[in-house]
């Protein structure tokens, strides 16, 4: 494996957090959310914490949704008290984008 990430270290993660993507009915709208479990957390080179899935490290300059144990949804720079909350902002810029 190449560690052209720079990451420092990963940790396992506790079980309950998810990284969220919105799923798209046949029209484009979003219509509820997919789970992916988080199985670890890296840690980079400039200090940020990243979820680590079965598939992949998500540190490619996407901004992952995180669901907790405890109901909450956060990424770097928002929080969500709610899953519910989160998914209608989701469905909010879609609507947003159509309107431009």
């Amino acid at each position: 494996m190449l560690n052209d990430d720079k990451i420092l270290f990963v940790t396992p993660a506790l079980p309950g957090f998810y990284v969220l993507s919105p799923c798209h009915d046949e029209a484009g709208a979003i219509c509820e959310a997919s789970r992916e479990p988080v199985v670890a957390w890296a840690l980079d080179e400039i200090g940020c914490t990243w979820p680590v899935t079965v598939r992949e490290v998500l540190n490619h300059g996407k901004d992952p949704a995180i669901l907790c144990p405890d109901g909450q949804v956060f990424n770097f720079d928002s929080e969500w008290d709610s899953l519910p909350d989160w998914l209608e902002e989701q469905k909010a810029k879609v609507r947003h984008a159509k309107l431009r």
